[in-house]
Formats: C-alpha cells, sequence, structure tokens
C-alpha cells in the first residue's frame, strides 16, 4: 500500500515543473522569433506545458504523467516538432515513473522505453538536415562520421541511455526503499513481539500471584475452619460436663489447646510455605483420630491396598478429607455415624457419608455453601480429579472425591 505523499513531499517536483513552464515558456518563444525552429508555435507551447505536468503529476499521478510523455512524442513527430531543450525534464519523468509507479505501469514503461527511442531516433533522423546545421553537429557528429561511425550507432544508444539510465536509477530507488521500509516493519514487528512476551510475562506473574492467593485463601480458610468447628464443638460439649468430674473438663479443655495449637502451626505453615506444596500435614489417619476428639463418631473402611500418596496428591486429600469432616461435624447430627470409605486403586476415592442435621446441608438450595464445597471441587479438578455431592436412599449427605493415582489415568464419572 502506497503513502499519500504530503504536499511538503510534492514540492521539489512542484518547483522543477513551474522552472520548466518558465524556461520552456522563453525557449519556445526564443526559438521562434530568430527563426530556426521548425514545426507550429502552437505545438512548441503544448510540448513545454506538457513536460510541466508530467513533472508536477510523476509522483501523484504517474499514469498521467507516462500518457503525456507518449502524446507529446507522437505529436512533435508528427508536425516535426523541434524537441526543446527543456524537456531533457523527461529524464526526471522517467526516473519518477519507475520509483512511485504502480508495478504495471513499471513494467509497462520499462517495454516502451526501447519503443520510445526508436521512435525518437527516426524523428531525429528526418530533421538531419536541421541539426546538420547546427554547432553539436559541426563540432561532435562531424568528427564521428569522418572517422567512419555511423550516425544510427551513435545517435539510437544515445536516446536509450537518456531514457533508461533514469528509469533503472528509480526502479533501484524503488526497492531500495521497499527494502528499507521492509526492515523498519520487521524491527515493528520484533519489537511489538518483544512487548508482548513482556505483557505476556507480567499477566503470568500476575495469575501466578492471584493463583498464590486464592490458594492460600483456601489453605486458610480449611485449616481455621476445621479448627474453630472442632473447638466450638468442644466448648459446646464442655457445657454439659457433671461438676463433680473435672478431670472430664480438663480433658475436654485440653482438646480445645491442642486444637487450636494445631490449627496455629497449620497456618504458620501454610504462611511461610512459598508455593504451598511444602509444610502442610498429609496424614489421613491422623486427621481422623483428631476430630474424633470433638465427639464425632467416626467409621474408617478401606478397600484395597493402601500406599502412600505423591506429596501433591496427598496435599489435597488431606485438605479434602478435613472439609468433609469439618461440614459432617458443622451441618450433621452429633448422634449419627460419620461413615469415611476410602478406596484404593488406580484411583483413591474418598467418599464421607452422615446424616444431616436440622442446618441445610452443604450444596442444599437453602445453604449459601461457603467456599467449602466450591474450594474442595477446584482442589481436586487441579489434579485431574471429580468431586460429586448428592443424598444417598436414606437421606444421608454423601460427598465423593476421586484422585487419579497413576499419572494420565483417565477417571471415570462418579457413582455413590
Amino acid at each position: 500500500m502506497r503513502v499519500q505523499p504530503s504536499h511538503l513531499a510534492r514540492a521539489p517536483e512542484l518547483l522543477v515543473a513551474v522552472g520548466v513552464l518558465v524556461v520552456g515558456g522563453i525557449e519556445a518563444v526564443s526559438t521562434n522569433l530568430s527563426g530556426y525552429g521548425s514545426g507550429p508555435a502552437l505545438v512548441q507551447a503544448v510540448a513545454v506545458l506538457g513536460t510541466a505536468t508530467a513533472v508536477a503529476a510523476m509522483r501523484r499521478a504517474p499514469w498521467l504523467s507516462f500518457g503525456v510523455l507518449w502524446a507529446l512524442l507522437i505529436l512533435q513527430a508528427a508536425t516535426t516538432t523541434d524537441v526543446l531543450l527543456v524537456q531533457i525534464a523527461v529524464v526526471g519523468v522517467a526516473f519518477g515513473i519507475a520509483r512511485w509507479g504502480s508495478t504495471v505501469l513499471l513494467w509497462v514503461s520499462g517495454i516502451s522505453i526501447p519503443i520510445a527511442a526508436v521512435i525518437s531516433f527516426l524523428y531525429i533522423n528526418s530533421l538531419a538536415y536541421t541539426l546538420w546545421q547546427t554547432r553539436i553537429a559541426r563540432n561532435l557528429i562531424v568528427p564521428l562520421v569522418d572517422a567512419g561511425i555511423a550516425w544510427p550507432v551513435f545517435v539510437l544508444p544515445l536516446i536509450l541511455s537518456v531514457l533508461a539510465l533514469p528509469w533503472l536509477a528509480g526502479l533501484v530507488t524503488r526497492y531500495w526503499g521497499a527494502a528499507r521500509r521492509s526492515q523498519r516493519s520487521q524491527a515493528e514487528a520484533e519489537s511489538a513481539a518483544a512487548r508482548a512476551a513482556v505483557e505476556r510475562e507480567r499477566m503470568a506473574e500476575i495469575a501466578t500471584l492471584r493463583e498464590n492467593q486464592a490458594r492460600l485463601a483456601r489453605d486458610v480458610h480449611d485449616v481455621v475452619g476445621h479448627s474453630l468447628t472442632v473447638i466450638l464443638a468442644q466448648a459446646e460439649s464442655a457445657q454439659f460436663l457433671d461438676d463433680s468430674k473435672p478431670e472430664a473438663l480438663k480433658a475436654t479443655m485440653a482438646t480445645i489447646a491442642r486444637s487450636a495449637r494445631s490449627s496455629l502451626q497449620e497456618v504458620r505453615a501454610v504462611l511461610s510455605s512459598p508455593d504451598g506444596t511444602t509444610g502442610h500435614p498429609t496424614d489421613l489417619d491422623a486427621l481422623i483420630s483428631s476430630t474424633r476428639e470433638s465427639g464425632l463418631s467416626i467409621v474408617v473402611a478401606d478397600t484395597g491396598v493402601v500406599r502412600p500418596l505423591p506429596p501433591e496428591l496427598a496435599t489435597v486429600a488431606f485438605r479434602v478429607l478435613q472439609e468433609m469432616l469439618t461440614n459432617a461435624l458443622k451441618h450433621g447430627r452429633r448422634d449419627s455415624v460419620v461413615a469415611v470409605h476410602r478406596e484404593w486403586g488406580d484411583l483413591l476415592r474418598l467418599t464421607v457419608t452422615n446424616q444431616p442435621g436440622d442446618a441445610p446441608a452443604p450444596g442444599d438450595a437453602g445453604h449459601p455453601g461457603g467456599e467449602g464445597l466450591p474450594g474442595m471441587r477446584r482442589r481436586v479438578e487441579s489434579v485431574g480429579g471429580s468431586l460429586l455431592v448428592s443424598t444417598g436412599v436414606d437421606g444421608s449427605f454423601v460427598v465423593t472425591a476421586v484422585l487419579p493415582l497413576r499419572a494420565g489415568a483417565p477417571y471415570p464419572a462418579v457413582r455413590v
């Protein structure tokens, strides 16, 4: 796509066009007054005006310049009108056509140069007698003829060179300018790619920061929510202890203190872990035992061969089971049994079943849900697992999490 030149960029050819018009007018008038010129004075005036027009339009409208030059050539040859000295400006027009013309015009003008040279030679040859009387002919051409050099051998290459050399110079400038534009475009593209890379890196850092913030919020929620639930259950049960049995009260207070201490240690571990993968508890049995101290009755059943979990899966399994037990403790009946089933295979299937209490169970339409269930779902999905919340045939509340234990292992839909 060609950029439209500004008025300032067109100033040089406009100035040259004005000069051609002035000098050509003076030349045409002096030629006619001296009586040395041939051809109608009107054609000479048209030649001056047409040459000036071709010069002025060579950048803005190169097709117009090309057409005007050919029209002048045919007109002057048909009327045997002398070529004016000012018409040497066609050299600049040939350059401009090759430099700024379209691709089609470039090829058309290149093909037309030899044709124009032949026509010009035939025209000049018809005026040979008149030229022979000029000082240039006597001082330049006569010695060449005396030396045995034929007239066409000298004149035809000269005319061809006058037209072809500036056209070739314009062609070279054209492709040099295209190469410069290509280099600038490449530099701009590389600069844009570098800026895009920096922007992607910045967005990746922001995404990582937000992910870490979300992970930190989930971990703190799980730790604090579980511990406070256990502490609240112990504190509520302490109200109904017999005052005559201080040992039971002391045991309850010790459990509360132990839960608070454990929660504080876990929060410190979460906050001190830069990537959230170290310092987290992963012992599922210890989690179940600590939850039992709140007074919740928990029954555990294992199917398959129990084996150690990879660190990232161990952390996810611990946090998910922690949230399941917390929900059972908060929303389930205290006098019912909570069933924990762990099915080991290519998948670890964690299922917690409890009887809902008076408060709506998490996931019911009347319960706001908080971060518990969404947090569990995000955790299991981050390692390629799935989560299902459902209701058993006896009205029990069932939460099942499936974690793949084998890298790349497909996991089926959860069935409860």
